[in-house]
C-alpha cells in the first residue's frame, strides 16, 4: 500500500491510498478501538487517532487496510445494517498544518471496487491528521473482525 498524491487542475490535491494487499491478520498500531454492543448483537467500534505527522501515511494505510478487509468480508459493501448490510462506517478527518492554530476538514471517500480511500485535500508534509473512525457490524462481522484483528 502506498500514499500517493494525485495533482489535479485545482489548487487542492487529493491522496489515494490503496488497500489491495491482503494479509491473514491485521496488526493495528494507530487505531485503538472502544467497543459497544446493542441488544441485537450489533457491535460498534469507535477509534480516535492523532499521531505525529511522521505517522500520517501509516495511519491512513491502516484505515484503508481495515476497510479493505471489511469489503472482502462482505462484497456488497458498507451500508445501513437495518437495511441488510453486514457493516458500515463513518470516517472523519481533520488536517492540522504545522504552526497553525486552525484545522481543515478533509473529505474521505471509500471506493469499494478499487479498495482505495481518497482524501481531499491530501495531508501536506508536516500536517498532523486527527481521525475519527466508527465501524459497526453484524454479529458475524464482529466475530470475523475479532479473529482477524486485535480489536475488543
Amino acid at each position: 500500500m502506498s500514499l500517493s498524491c494525485i495533482q489535479s487542475d485545482k489548487p487542492d490535491h487529493a491522496a489515494t491510498i490503496s488497500g489491495l494487499e491482503e494479509k491473514n491478520t491485521m496488526d493495528l498500531q494507530y487505531l485503538e478501538f472502544d467497543c459497544s454492543e446493542d441488544t441485537e448483537g450489533v457491535v460498534c467500534w469507535d477509534a480516535l487517532a492523532q499521531p505525529a505527522a511522521s505517522h500520517t501515511a501509516a495511519l491512513l494505510r491502516e484505515v484503508t487496510q481495515l476497510l479493505s478487509w471489511a469489503n472482502r468480508f462482505s462484497p456488497q459493501g458498507a451500508g445501513p445494517l437495518d437495511e441488510g448490510a453486514d457493516w458500515d462506517f463513518d470516517l472523519q478527518i481533520q488536517l492540522h498544518p504545522p504552526r497553525s492554530p486552525h484545522s481543515t476538514p478533509a473529505q474521505a471517500h471509500w471506493h469499494a471496487a478499487q479498495q482505495t480511500l481518497d482524501i481531499h485535500p491530501a495531508p501536506g508534509p508536516g500536517d498532523r491528521v486527527e481521525l475519527s473512525l466508527s465501524l459497526s457490524g453484524t454479529p458475524a462481522f464482529a466475530q470475523a473482525l475479532r479473529e482477524h484483528a486485535n480489536v475488543p
